[in-house]
């Protein structure tokens, strides 16, 4: 079971941290000397796991894993969510830019996509989504687009909302119904939402297509590039267990195309002139694809991590009940002892406890 420290650990790094860790580790067990510019660490990441080190012995831990299943030698691993991506033309043409790769870890020629915790497999605006649609319906029969819920679904993502400026932050205007602009984005997030679950439901094909596209970016980089991930790297928080998977095992992506959870709505950014705060906040349309704690595997009991972290925190908390109420209890009967009139002497104790 994780500990109570562990669990703090967790909550003040970030995925991207995991990674710089793993990379650490390989270094390190493979005898190479780390360089953080050449493995794509920046500096502020070095400090941040130098003071934590219940990270790097996790990121160490993860890495043996890793070396052992592939059978690596003194190969060189960098950290890769930072490298410039090039899309292919069949994204492009719908208006996609975004080139955040897909790989976060490359270790010799095995491309990585870390996931620890809960797992977001894209979060994309009105192009991403498109590109990440019309490329899963490349993949299946034509019949796909003889299902209501495509066009449907086709049609609403088409009337996101991109790029737009609100006078403020967008939960008031939400509330209020009185932007236009918000009233309309907000009914095509939940119509979207609807017509995807129902289009995914009756489509298994379509649904494991669109799950392996945004897991591994296969269409948007090319299958051969090093932004491309080819396998899945989950792991718990601890390091304590690992796994790896292929995006080409139709099992595992029919298993995560099961567990993934559609979420629309608005993202947003405040607006800043020379460096100032304006008040005024960015906002537009992104799919999200969300796997409830991927990375934490069910322990030998078949209890999930996240489980257990929860019985550990009532635990401790039933516990300190159970002192106070025992201590209140005492008290209670010396101030009985006291007010009885069968002992009227009183003894005062000089020690103090803190």
């Amino acid at each position: 079971m994780i500990n109570f420290s562990s669990f703090l650990t967790e909550g003040k790094l970030k995925a991207e941290d995991y990674e710089a860790a793993i990379v650490i580790g390989f270094h390190k067990i493979t005898g190479q000397k780390l360089d953080p510019t050449k493995a794509g660490i920046s500096d502020s990441t070095m400090k941040l796991l130098q003071d934590t080190p219940a990270a790097l012995q996790a990121g160490e831990r993860i890495a043996e894993s890793v070396k052992k299943h592939f059978k690596l030698g003194n190969v060189k691993a960098e950290q890769y969510g930072r490298a410039k991506s090039k899309l292919t033309g069949a994204w492009k043409k719908y208006g996609a830019t975004d080139t955040t790769p897909k790989t976060d870890i490359l270790i010799g020629d095995k491309r990585l996509s870390l996931k620890i915790g809960i797992a977001q497999l894209m979060s994309g605006g009105k192009a991403e989504s498109l590109a990440t649609f019309y490329a899963a319906t490349e993949k299946v029969s034509g019949e796909i687009k003889k299902d209501p819920n495509y066009a449907l679904t086709e049609s609403i993502v088409n009337d996101f909302v991109t790029a737009s400026l609100a006078p403020s932050q967008l939960r008031p205007l939400i509330k209020s119904g009185e932007n236009e602009l918000v009233n309309k984005g907000e009914k095509a997030h939940k119509d979207a939402m609807d017509s995807m679950r129902k289009l995914f439901e009756s489509n298994r094909e379509f649904k494991i297509a669109f799950a392996r596209e945004a897991m591994s970016g296969f269409v948007k980089y090319g299958e051969s590039s090093n932004s491309a991930a080819e396998y899945m790297l989950v792991a718990t928080h601890d390091g304590g267990s690992v796994s790896i998977h292929s995006v080409n095992d139709d099992a595992y992506c029919e298993k995560i195309a099961d567990a993934m959870k559609v979420q629309v709505r608005f993202k947003t950014s405040s607006r800043k002139l020379k460096g100032v705060k304006t008040g005024e906040y960015n906002f537009w349309s992104v799919v999200s694809l969300i796997v409830d704690a991927m990375s934490e595997n069910t322990d030998h009991e078949g209890k999930s991590l996240n489980e257990n972290i929860l019985r550990a925190i009532k635990n401790k908390v039933l516990g300190l009940a159970k002192r106070v109420i025992s201590r209140v209890r005492k008290s209670v009967t010396g101030f009985l002892k006291f007010l009885s009139p069968e002992k009227p002497d009183i003894t005062i104790n000089n020690k103090v406890k803190f």
